[in-house]
């Protein structure tokens, strides 16, 4: 009876243990982008549900524009994000980390935008626009006890797509082309993790 009591506990111990480490595995984080309001003049936020080396997220913004540095067209047309929505994905590299360090990813954002022009008082307004793209970042959480994070995407290419290429003005000769976007540095975001 004693051995049978012996063994039910370590198999009770065991089974306790493994739904511990289970329930480390996964979390929530949220996050906002705290470069974006100085560079777009818009609003980013992001909850993300990870589970070991995997985080799958979504993504929400106000506001925003497609800056100098990414508009080769800035001094004729200004690119202006009404809302958008997106997904995200990211795989962490290191095994022993799990859910920081480095990570590969992608992601898709769905927003409506419009297009003036800074010539004449034209304007092109709720275009649709698909944007999916790749990403490489790392994920840093500098404080052990504290659940703070730092998210800092190294390289983020991504293509715009849908009506947005199709944009002509009657008083500008030249028709709007958006550039597609190789971007380093961006998104960066902070955010906790819970």
């Amino acid at each position: 009876m004693k051995n049978t009591f012996l063994v039910l506990s370590l198999v009770l111990l065991t089974i306790n243990a493994n739904a511990q480490n289970e329930v480390k595995n996964t979390y929530w984080q949220a996050k906002v982008d705290f470069l974006e309001p100085a560079i777009n003049q818009g609003f980013v936020a992001r909850l993300d549900y990870g589970k070991g080396r995997h985080l799958i997220g979504l993504v929400g913004g106000l506001g925003g524009r497609v800056s100098e540095f990414d508009n080769e067209q800035f001094d004729t047309y200004q690119d202006i994000t009404k809302y958008r929505l997106g997904l995200e994905y990211q795989y962490f590299l290191s095994k022993n980390k799990q859910n920081r360090g480095f990570y590969i990813g992608g992601d898709i954002d769905f927003a409506s935008r419009t297009v003036e022009s800074k010539i004449s008082n034209e304007s092109v307004k709720n275009i649709a626009v698909f944007t999916p793209g790749a990403w490489i970042g790392w994920v840093w959480k500098p404080f052990k006890k504290a659940n703070f994070i730092v998210d800092l995407t190294i390289l983020h290419p991504r293509y715009d797509l849908g009506n947005i290429s199709k944009v002509t003005f009657q008083t500008v000769p030249q028709p709007y082309e958006p550039q597609n976007l190789f971007n380093f540095l961006g998104p960066w975001s902070i955010g906790w993790r819970f």
